[in-house]
């Protein structure tokens, strides 16, 4: 068995401007079909194998969509299609939109960055070993060096029933706590933080937190599905149901239907991988806007800058910040809360954003980001030679790798052939590139070189292709792709 085999086997499985015509005619960017259809090859497995009942992944360029598409159902059992409609809860990615919405209020000049938290909620108390609490500022909330604990008492995180705070519950339940630690004395992540900032919002506002987010800033960038807080008469019919990680009987079970209430700021919004993008291409625009749509530019920029403490290197207002070797900046933040799984990242410099969600705990989010990247840095080298003679539909297919490996998928790839292990656990382990040789062989490509390994095609009697021959055995196809 050669080492590209062995790696894979041994892999281990972890990881309101409306009249703005960029908010409203997003054009669609190409992607080469052969890429797309590996794309879709490869996600639709991940849900048969992971069991995942529904994911929606978006990727975009400026205010160009690359890639947009929805996958599986709105249960596990499959009986009702996911559209583009369908959403799921983002969870904490909830933050993000609420530091959003406390930046557009500081950028009307009802807010202040340096505004305290006693005089901005007096309700709010919380034991600090005889100290005041007046240190507690609205930066503090939003990169979370507060020093508040993380939750409150309640274990509303734990199931079966998952029961979280109101808001007398959530003040209630603080004025028995004790404060963690000093302001920007360390970074400490804290969902009760980002309930109080809520609070903020209604109050600053004089509307509740949902009426202000759903008109303030979904509406303005028509995130018309985007809503705060599950509905039970759209539980399993648009919004997807919930379901947990995968338990030693290899099947997943139903999470309760729940209601976030005073969290809803920190994890009670739903959404999808396209109106998450939509709120990425929005922040593309509004970084060179003349006129803003939510925000000035000098203010978003803000939530991008890591020097608002001298704690926390890689936390902005709202997101965490990451600068490649390139000198990009990126900002991104993770979701996971009771039945859902969400992750959005964007490149502020190259104005790229990618976002995922799914309807399923213990799924790896960022390494689906992670693996689309290579599919797509991929595809950006397709080559469509027109003195090529291409001929590969009769080879495209899944074909069966039992017992030391599941299947893999063979399909075109511009003037070539791609093969890809199925199920992915990283695309560096299940994606290989075959030049064409001559009768039904071709060769590795590897870094643009020609490698010594081989795939062979096998015919039947009537000239259809039945098998190949690779890493030293005869697959069988399974079916075609069609």
């Amino acid at each position: 068995m050669n080492l590209k085999v062995a790696n894979f086997i041994c892999l281990c499985l972890f990881t309101s401007y409306t009249n703005q015509s960029a908010a409203t005619e997003i054009s669609e960017s190409s992607l080469h079909p052969d890429a797309k259809k590996i794309i879709n090859i490869w996600l639709e497995s991940q849900l048969d194998y992971q069991q995942i009942p529904y994911l929606s992944v978006s990727y975009v360029k400026d205010q160009k969509f690359v890639l947009n598409e929805s996958y599986g159902h709105i249960e596990l059992e499959g009986v009702t299609n996911a559209n583009s409609d369908s959403i799921s809860s983002v969870c904490s990615i909830s933050k993000v939109f609420t530091a959003t919405a406390i930046m557009k209020l500081v950028d009307q000049g009802k807010l202040s960055l340096d505004d305290r938290l006693v005089e901005l909620l007096p309700e709010f108390f919380i034991k600090n070993s005889g100290k005041s609490n007046d240190d507690i500022k609205l930066v503090h909330l939003l990169n979370h060096t507060s020093g508040l604990p993380r939750d409150t008492v309640q274990s509303y995180w734990s199931g079966p029933d998952h029961n979280f705070p109101t808001k007398k519950e959530l003040f209630d339940s603080l004025a028995k706590q004790h404060r963690e630690n000093e302001v920007d004395v360390v970074s400490s992540y804290s969902n009760v933080g980002y309930a109080l900032l809520g609070r903020i919002i209604e109050k600053v506002s004089g509307t509740s937190y949902k009426v202000y987010m759903e008109q303030e800033i979904f509406q303005p960038l028509n995130m018309y599905n985007s809503v705060v807080e599950m509905s039970e008469n759209n539980y399993g019919i648009n919004h997807t149901i919930g379901y947990t990680a995968i338990n030693r009987n290899g099947k997943r079970n139903k999470a309760n239907f729940y209601k976030t209430r005073a969290m809803q700021p920190a994890t009670g919004i739903s959404s999808n991988a396209e109106e998450l993008a939509k709120f990425a291409m929005w922040q593309f625009r509004e970084i060179d806007a003349n006129e803003p749509e939510l925000m000035s530019a000098k203010s978003l920029i803000k939530m991008y800058q890591t020097e608002h403490s001298q704690v926390t290197p890689n936390r902005g207002l709202g997101y965490e910040i990451r600068e490649d070797k390139n000198g990009d900046v990126w900002a991104m933040h993770g979701g996971m809360c009771p039945g859902y799984t969400s992750f959005l990242q964007m490149n502020t410099t190259q104005k790229e954003g990618y976002t995922v969600v799914t309807s399923a705990n213990r799924v790896r989010a960022l390494a689906y980001i992670n693996n689309l990247k290579k599919v797509l840095t991929k595809a950006s080298q397709i080559t469509d030679s027109p003195d090529v003679e291409k001929g590969f539909s009769e080879y495209e297919g899944f074909y069966d790798l039992n017992p030391w490996n599941s299947e893999y998928y063979i399909g075109s790839w511009g003037d070539d052939l791609m093969l890809l292990y199925l199920p992915v656990d990283s695309m560096d382990y299940a994606l290989y590139q075959y030049k064409y040789m001559d009768e039904d062989t071709f060769q590795l490509i590897e870094n643009g070189s020609l490698k010594d390994e081989v795939i062979k095609f096998n015919r039947d009697p009537q000239g259809v292709i039945v098998s190949v021959n690779s890493d030293g055995g005869i697959h069988p196809k399974i079916r075609s792709s069609n």
